[in-house]
């Protein structure tokens, strides 16, 4: 599953992940890993020769592909305003992006079933995933729902905030932020969360999956 922030992703795919038996991972949590990480040590995060080592030590302290499912790393902590406007930079990072793609590959490797979500899921990591989802809506939206979520910042700011990673995210060179060709493409602007769940359910039914009972 594929999309801007804010887009529903995470309530969907957990959603999901509970109705189907399936494992989840959130891919770009390993982006705010590095990010915060970097903020820590002082290390700036533009040196892309600099964060790909930091990226490197991580991935030895954690035992590899741990690095995807670090507990050491409260949810809050790694969505403070420092780390969102720093994880665009880390993100952009051609030699990062390969590591935690080899990552996440790694770790789906070793799963029966598993939902993934992140920015390049469909497009670059797994273009032969049987199933796609592209979930998006409205920068207005999007800004208000992180503003209901983390109670962070004011609106005026998050919305800024949320134009500015979608155009970082979208025209960066290494993977940028596309919809697969055929991906399952929702807009959840004016949809209710069980609207988009029973969407993307009915669509995995007819995959061939069964819900969980």
């Amino acid at each position: 599953m594929d999309g801007p922030a804010a887009a529903g992703k995470t309530t969907t795919c957990r959603a999901l992940a509970k109705s189907f038996d399936l494992r989840y991972l959130e891919s770009g949590r390993t982006y705010r890993i590095i990010a915060f990480e970097a903020l820590r040590r002082e290390i700036p995060v533009g040196n892309a020769h600099e964060i790909t080592e930091l990226c490197d030590e991580l991935i030895v302290e954690s035992r590899s592909a741990e690095l995807l499912t670090s507990e050491r790393y409260a949810a809050d902590r790694l969505r403070e305003t420092p780390v969102n406007v720093a994880v665009s930079a880390v993100a952009r990072i051609a030699d990062v992006r390969r590591r935690v793609t080899s990552l996440i590959r790694l770790w789906a490797e070793s799963q029966t079933r598993c939902v993934i979500e992140g920015r390049d899921i469909g497009t670059t990591i797994f273009p032969s995933a049987p199933l796609k989802f592209f979930l998006t809506a409205t920068p207005e939206v999007r800004a208000l729902r992180r503003v209901r979520q983390e109670h962070a910042d004011s609106y005026e700011n998050v919305l800024k905030e949320v134009v500015r990673r979608d155009e970082a995210d979208m025209s960066r060179a290494a993977s940028p932020l596309v919809a697969a060709d055929d991906a399952i493409r929702i807009d959840t602007s004016e949809l209710t969360l069980d609207q988009v769940v029973g969407q993307m359910s009915a669509a995995c039914r007819k995959q061939g999956l069964e819900t969980s009972r």
